[in-house]
């Protein structure tokens, strides 16, 4: 389960308390304080609704993965508030919030990966059916199980590009380029010490032009827009055309759930999303995805 900018809402409970026992992962985004004004489905306590979240994390360790925002690292790092500091930022609380963190750094990451196999469903296995050398069609057996390859699935609050990713090796890591692929367990790691003090925070600071008069041409994976995403300029993919980014930061118009490539799924912040290898979606909202289990069960 996939779980977008929260921002102080509420929608994430009932799905966690329904699925919490179900699903293998629940990622949140990022993104848990500064809410939009007037807006509804908002706890009364913006402060304690993260902190069940935390509880949350420190009750299920492996299941759970707390990722940040721009809108939590603004509290968290005190040189990243100072570079890139985004609207809404609670100042008269922000010495509480930032506490909050530092207190349970441990807990937050900056971006994660998982494999997830493509794994036909039993409906999917039944329909399918095989051509023998004499023509003749038989369908597979009914406990055959057809596993495809892994897709590596790479989380994160607003997405890598491959501009970033360049700034970065040029100034923070120095590898051979051919050394980089965001599908890299070691590469994700990478990313997540780039949370220090000093030249790792000034990466995640960076805004890109979309979202700033002064912006670098993209910004990085706490503050690109999702338009930047479509900026090919570095010496290699990277490894992006391997893997599929999921990831929020911006809240869509009513009606619209996700934007998606091939490449990535930016989804919106106000509901749930599910990753299922056994349907034909990379990921869809949890509505749907419920609906789609309906309408299985309903054909059986």
């Amino acid at each position: 389960m996939v779980i977008p900018d929260v921002h102080g809402r509420l929608f994430w409970k009932e799905p966690v308390l329904k699925y919490l026992d179900v699903v293998d992962r629940i990622v949140f985004l990022g993104d848990y304080l500064d809410p939009y004004p007037n807006e509804e489905g908002l706890a009364e306590n913006i402060l304690e609704n993260m902190m069940e979240i935390i509880e949350l994390k420190r009750n299920n360790m492996e299941k759970v993965v707390l990722l940040k925002g721009n809108h939590d690292q603004h509290y968290a790092s005190r040189r990243f508030k100072e570079m890139a500091g985004g609207s809404r930022m609670d100042l008269l609380n922000w010495t509480n919030y930032h506490e909050v963190f530092a207190e349970n750094e441990d807990l937050f990451q900056i971006a994660h990966l998982e494999l997830v196999p493509r794994v036909q469903s039993p409906k999917q296995q039944n329909d399918q059916t095989t051509k023998q050398p004499n023509d003749q069609t038989t369908s597979l057996p009914d406990d055959q199980t057809t596993q495809q390859p892994e897709i590596p699935y790479v989380f994160s609050h607003a997405g890598m590009t491959l501009f970033w990713l360049k700034k970065v090796n040029d100034e923070v890591w120095h590898l051979p380029d051919n050394q980089i692929s965001i599908s890299d367990p070691d590469i994700i790691e990478r990313i997540n010490q780039l949370d220090d003090d000093g030249k790792g925070q000034d990466m995640l600071a960076v805004v890109g032009i979309c979202r700033s008069w002064f912006g670098e041409k993209t910004g990085g994976i706490l503050w690109a827009d999702v338009d930047e995403h479509a900026t090919l300029d570095a010496p290699n993919t990277y490894g992006m055309n391997k893997a599929f980014q999921v990831f929020g930061h911006t809240k869509l118009g009513l009606g619209y759930e996700k934007v998606e490539t091939d490449l990535f799924a930016m989804i919106d912040s106000r509901q749930c999303f599910i990753i299922d290898g056994s349907i034909k979606e990379r990921i869809v909202s949890l509505d749907q995805y419920e609906k789609g289990q309906m309408e299985v069960k309903s054909e059986e």
